[in-house]
Parts: structure tokens; C-alpha cells; sequence
């Protein structure tokens, strides 16, 4: 962690990147002291190393041509999903605090592997042709594979999505659980908002390469707003709904 990213890198993109991480992670620590009176850089750094271990398993599995089983391959892919770096850090700034037994609990690591998972299975269904062509395995061609020809693709598909469904129910149960809960509200629902997210970047394809998407996102951050258009189609929605 302590050292000089000018001499121990083997690249200049393993520099920029280690460099463009650990700053990261220390402003999210640094930001936490006020949030929750402790730095929780530590924390942070476990989450960082949790989807590094995952990527690397995902790259022996394609570097040795290796098939894992299902169970194998969901253990890992719900964490190689990367929702860890971005929606973990943030449990610790939006106002709780949250003591290390409840961000161990088994009830926050429920609420995430639920949601990892069917953020997972989105993206498989979605990049299962791109993820075919460039030889990796993933849910859908898993579950094929391993029935021995028996399921079609039309089959897997139609697996994951009532898994997806499962999960999504789960994850609002858990949202919704109010007796015997130490997670708070507010950082609960954070699972459930990227649930909404997951759904929104995967509705249509796959939202990571979606040009579409990319419009959408370029849309809100780059044209700017223009209030007399608001008003006149907030005051047309007024007028039709009268009528």
C-alpha cells in the first residue's frame, strides 16, 4: 500500500490505475472520520482486494481454459460484479454509523449478494453473444453447458430471469425488514436504488456498451436544463390530465 507507484509498477497503466485507487480510497476515509468518527480506509481496502481475488479467479478460469461449476462460478461472479467498490464505500457517508459488526453482519452481506446477483445475471443475459465471442463463460452459456445440450439458450435465459425475479423479491423483503434489523433504513435502501439502476442500464442490452445509454448518461450531465420547456409540459400533463 506504502510505496512509490514510480518504482515497484510493472506499467504505466498499472501506475495510473494503483495511483487513481489508493486516492480513493483514502478521500472515502478520510471523509468517514466525519460521518462516523473513525477512518475506515481498512474497510475499504478489503472491499478493493474482495473484487481483486474475484477478477483474478475469472482471469486463471479463462488462462486455463477451465469450465467451473455454477455454484462455482456465482460464488465468485456476484463479487467480480464490482458493486463492492461502489455502493460498500457509500454505506459509511450517507449519515448512520455503522460499526464493523453491522457492516460484517450476515444481513448487510445478504442485502449485497442479493443485489450483486441479480445485477450479475442482467449483465450475463445481456452480454452473453459479446462475452461468447470473446471466449469467456458466464451464466447463461454455464447453465448450458452443463445440461449436456439439454437446455437452449432461449431456456438459460428464461432460468436466469426467474432467479432474477427471486432475488429482486428477496432483496425488497430484506429492504422492507423492519423487526430484528440492524442495518438501517437508509443504508438499506442504497441496495435497493441500485436495484433500480441495474434495471434501467439492462432493460433494453447491455448498458456498458449501449450507445443509447451512453446518449442518455452524456444527455444529463452535458444539455443543460431548459426551464420554460419544463413548464410547458408540466402545465400540458396538467391540461390532459384535467381533460
Amino acid at each position: 500500500w506504502d510505496v512509490d507507484v514510480s518504482s515497484v509498477c510493472c506499467s504505466e497503466a498499472v501506475k495510473i490505475i494503483f495511483s487513481a485507487v489508493r486516492s480513493t480510497i483514502c478521500e472515502i476515509g478520510e471523509k468517514s472520520v466525519e460521518r462516523q468518527g473513525r477512518n475506515v480506509k481498512d474497510n475499504v481496502i478489503k472491499i478493493w482486494l474482495d473484487l481483486m481475488q474475484s477478477m483474478f479467479t475469472e482471469a486463471e478460469w479463462l488462462r486455463t481454459n477451465a469450465t467451473p461449476t455454477m455454484d462455482d462460478y456465482m460464488q465468485n461472479a456476484y463479487v467480480s460484479f464490482a458493486l463492492g467498490p461502489i455502493v460498500l464505500p457509500a454505506l459509511y457517508l450517507v449519515g448512520p454509523k455503522l460499526s464493523d459488526d453491522v457492516a460484517e453482519n450476515q444481513e448487510l452481506n445478504h442485502l449485497f449478494k442479493t443485489m450483486s446477483t441479480c445485477g450479475r445475471l442482467l449483465n450475463d443475459i445481456q452480454g452473453f453473444k459479446r462475452e461468447s465471442e470473446e471466449g469467456k463463460l458466464n451464466a447463461v452459456s454455464l447453465h448450458m453447458i452443463h445440461s449436456d445440450g439439454v437446455v437452449t439458450y432461449e431456456d438459460a435465459v428464461d432460468k436466469m430471469k426467474g432467479v432474477i425475479e427471486d432475488k429482486r423479491r428477496e432483496l425488497l423483503r430484506l429492504v422492507l425488514k423492519e423487526k430484528g434489523s440492524l442495518v438501517p433504513r437508509d443504508c438499506k435502501d442504497l441496495f435497493w436504488k441500485m436495484m433500480k439502476v441495474l434495471n434501467l442500464f439492462y432493460i433494453k442490452d447491455d448498458g456498458f456498451t449501449s450507445n443509447e445509454m451512453h446518449s442518455t448518461v452524456n444527455a444529463v450531465l452535458k444539455e443543460p436544463i431548459i426551464l420554460n420547456e419544463l413548464l410547458v409540459d408540466s402545465k400540458d400533463n396538467t391540461l390532459s390530465q384535467k381533460h
